[in-house]
Formats: C-alpha cells, sequence, structure tokens
C-alpha cells in the first residue's frame, strides 16, 4: 500500500533505523519515541491492526517483542518494559498497519505518553550500538519457542 508508511520502511522506500529483520516482520527505531530505546515491530504484510493480522503473524511479531523486552531487561538492565498495540483509533493508533510497541523504561515514575521527541541521528546511532550485541537472542528465542 502505497499511502502506508510502514508498508514503505518494509518496501525499503522510507527511510528508518532497522534493528532486526526476517521474513516476516521488521523492527525499526521509534520515529518519535517515548523512551531511549522505543522500539517497533512491524508485520512485512499489511494489516490494518491487531483485529485482521494472521493469527501466526501476531503470533510472530510479540514473540520478537518479547525477546527484544528480555534484552532491555536481562542485557540493557530497564527497570521495566511495555509492550503493547493499538487497535483503532480510540485505542491511540495513529498507522494503520498492525504493529508492537517495545518501550524500555529506564527509571521509575517514567510512564508518559507525552514525552515523545523526535529521534535524531545521534540517539539512533546509540540505541543501535548498545542493542547490537544482543540480537542474536531473538533467533535463540525464536527457535526455542519453535517459531523459527
Amino acid at each position: 500500500m502505497k499511502d502506508c508508511v510502514f508498508c514503505r520502511i518494509v518496501a525499503g522506500e522510507e527511510k528508518s533505523f532497522k534493528i532486526y529483520e526476517d521474513d516476516r516482520v521488521i523492527t525499526i527505531l521509534d520515529k518519535y519515541p517515548v523512551s531511549w530505546g522505543h522500539l517497533l515491530v512491524i508485520t512485512k504484510k499489511h494489516y490494518e491492526s491487531i483485529h485482521d493480522a494472521d493469527p501466526k503473524d501476531i503470533v510472530h511479531a510479540f514473540s520478537v517483542a518479547s525477546a527484544l523486552a528480555r534484552i532491555y531487561r536481562n542485557d540493557l538492565n530497564a527497570k521495566g518494559v511495555n509492550v503493547v498495540t493499538n487497535s483503532g483509533r480510540p485505542a491511540g493508533q495513529i498507522i494503520f498497519h498492525f504493529h508492537v510497541h517495545v518501550i524500555p523504561r529506564w527509571h521509575e515514575g517514567e510512564f508518559s505518553w507525552s514525552s515523545r521527541h523526535v529521534l535524531d541521528e545521534d540517539e539512533a546511532k546509540s540505541v543501535l550500538n548498545k542493542i547490537k550485541p544482543y540480537l542474536s537472542e531473538i533467533d535463540e528465542f525464536l527457535r526455542s519457542a519453535g517459531i523459527k
């Protein structure tokens, strides 16, 4: 879908900071993060949201999100992690292509959706450099779950 920014990112037509990719999903840094390291796990196939996505793609996207949450908690010492998807405008969905947010929380009391800012190149490189050594854990996690 040419009018969908996530479809253009999947097709390589739109710039993004890619963290991880496999045959079903691409994971990128959120352009307007809530916290340092805010990621989006996006299905390669276009679905409006979780309510119409293929169950196999839902399981895969949430499994990748779970692996990333583990990396943030276990390897990078985040205090907490939000893993969430929004379905419909009243639920806060802005881009109508199924995706899962992985939002690390580094401090107590940090949770605030109003803390969004524009991701810059320096912050993106910082996150990429910090998480890169742990990305093989995603495939290990998927294999251990029989997903890959």
